[in-house]
């Protein structure tokens, strides 16, 4: 039991993790976080599924444009006062009147 102590508190090498990647995923299905070091520097961090989910964001629903609009922070009034000003579309001087 002790050399579990040791071991949560380990810092893996490459070689040593892929020689006991059991012992890896065992570790980081424990709740031990297990620190991998390449060439001297911390590389990497493996760790449960049930761990991962809790830290990534769940994604958002995607909504449609009509629903994105529905978000736009501004009132009608507003958005009446800085909306770029439309002009009247201009006659096509090429096409036939």
């Amino acid at each position: 039991m002790a050399d579990d102590k040791i071991r949560q508190d380990k810092t893996w090498t490459v070689q040593d993790a892929r020689a006991h990647f059991g012992d890896v995923i065992d570790g980081a299905l424990r709740g031990q976080p297990q620190r991998i070091s390449r060439r001297g520097k911390d590389a990497v961090v493996v760790v449960s599924e049930e761990e991962w989910r809790r830290h990534v964001k769940p994604d958002k629903p995607k909504m449609n444009f009509r629903e994105f609009l529905g978000t736009f922070p501004l009132s009608q009034e507003e958005w009446e006062e800085v909306a770029p000003r439309r002009h009247d579309r201009r006659n096509n001087p090429f096409s036939e009147v």
